[in-house]
């Protein structure tokens, strides 16, 4: 039997409340093994990050290397233990067993990512969420967003589907 991958959902409304105005948010979704329902949310989107395919690094360093002359900052999509704690390059702005919460504002745009596990129920498996909502800026941010939505959409569900191997 194979097993299901990563499919667009509905975005949380009360998400979108966090960052007001926005201009495009998108929510994929995962269904979840046994093993991977008892982690917390911190736990399994640390573990997407560190499992995420190779394309993806090598599209990262091309993004880094074009945004520089616009003088946007640099991604890196590590995982940072120190005192200002990061999962994928982007600071944690809060955490809970079941949501963590990415992001930071920026000149050209402002973004928020959640990762949110839900509990199984007697209809389907435990699930993962992982929510995008992006504001923009400037013209730049707009420009910037129209240029990356077409590697985000792929991006997106191969993380998730990255919990898979």
């Amino acid at each position: 039997m194979k097993t299901p991958s990563a499919h667009l959902v509905d975005t949380d409304a009360a998400l979108l409340q966090d960052l007001p105005g926005a201009d495009f948010s998108d929510a994929f979704s995962i269904a979840l093994s046994d093993e991977q329902a008892r982690q917390s949310a911190a736990q399994l989107a640390e573990l997407m990050f560190r499992r995420k395919p190779s394309w993806i690094s090598l599209l990262l360093s091309i993004r880094n290397r074009a945004v520089a002359m616009f003088g946007l900052r640099a991604a890196d999509m590590q995982i940072d233990d120190g005192v200002r704690r990061a999962v994928g390059g982007f600071p944690m702005i809060s955490q809970s067993d079941d949501l963590v919460q990415l992001g930071f504002d920026d000149k050209h745009l402002d973004f928020r990512v959640w990762v949110r596990r839900d509990a199984a129920t007697p209809t389907s498996p435990a699930q993962l969420t992982l929510t995008t909502v992006v504001r923009t800026n400037q013209l730049l941010g707009r420009a910037y967003l129209g240029a990356i939505m077409p590697f985000h959409r792929c991006i997106v569900p191969a993380m998730l589907n990255s919990l898979r191997s």
